[in-house]
């Protein structure tokens, strides 16, 4: 009788974790909409709630035996594919294209979902395998993410998710090839629930500036992350260049362009063009309405 007893425990203890994972994921999720309202973060948001709330419902459809073992695999394989849409969206999330970009991030869960929807309708019962293409495309998207918070405030809450992600799909990802875990989803659900927690943290952390643009410019790559990041500053040092202002944008900050010394101070003339310039790109990212309260 032990067995019984310490296996109706187990999953007793899975079926709580899944249970607190996703309530607490949805109650930090729900703070931060306050934060993405006005952006076209919107999105992402949302489907960070998707990829959460799929995720935790696979689990507990398999802990409450609503599923055999081998459709509750493809589900949880298919439903750990949805945390990838998050970022994905956010390389899009530029108007007026972030609505369309909308098509992009389904095909790409579909493409990643496509073989537990193989194996769920036309091998039902089998165990789920992927090919080496698909094995290495994982881990192009895990890495997607991490590269582009790591050089942000979110660096903890990017090295959190990838280690979700990981150990989720350890048993399909080349170079592994086994669960690094007993019931490998559920640890990377709380993994990934750890990453929104310690994005919270993050984001309540207030950032010194030197003055205004440099704290919308700080604001703005640690939200958008490095890619959006690169191209904003791009746009700066080319105006900045256009008209012979001595200075450029770093990832930390403006900088004069012949010593390298940070900037604290503009003259009007040159604070007036990099504030039009600077706030034209954020436009395309963010409401007038929430932009000019800032």
């Amino acid at each position: 009788m032990m067995p019984v007893v310490t296996d109706m425990t187990f999953e007793l203890v899975e079926t709580m974790v899944a249970l607190c994972s996703l309530g607490l994921g949805l109650a930090i999720l729900a703070r931060g909409y306050l934060a993405v309202r006005g952006t076209t973060l919107g999105g992402p948001w949302m489907w960070a709630v998707a990829a959460l709330v799929a995720w935790a419902a696979a689990e507990l459809a398999v802990s409450f035996s609503l599923v055999g073992s081998g459709s509750g695999e493809s589900l949880k394989f298919a439903a750990v594919g949805l945390s990838f849409c998050p970022i994905v969206a956010v390389l899009g999330a530029k108007r007026p294209q972030h609505a369309a970009w909308g098509f992009v991030v389904v095909s790409l869960w579909a493409i990643v979902a496509l073989p537990a929807a193989e194996n769920l309708f036309l091998h039902p019962g089998q165990n789920l395998a992927l090919g080496d293409a698909r094995a290495w495309f994982l881990w192009v998207l895990i890495a997607l993410g991490l590269v582009n918070y790591l050089p942000t405030r979110f660096a903890a809450a990017a090295v959190l998710l990838a280690a979700g992600q990981v150990v989720a799909l350890s048993p399909y990802l080349e170079l592994v090839h086994r669960p690094l875990f007993e019931n490998a989803p559920l640890v990377g659900l709380v993994l990934v629930v750890g990453a929104l927690l310690a994005a919270w943290i993050a984001a309540r952390w207030q950032r010194s500036a030197a003055n205004e643009l440099v704290r919308l410019w700080l604001e703005f790559r640690d939200a958008f992350g490095l890619l959006w990041g690169l191209r904003l500053q791009e746009r700066i040092n080319a105006v900045a260049k256009q008209n012979g202002w001595s200075v450029e944008l770093t990832w930390g900050g403006f900088r004069a362009a012949e010593t390298g010394a940070i900037v604290k101070e503009f003259e009007p003339e040159v604070e007036a063009g990099l504030s039009m310039a600077m706030r034209g790109v954020l436009r395309r990212f963010v409401r007038n309405s929430v932009l000019d309260t800032n």
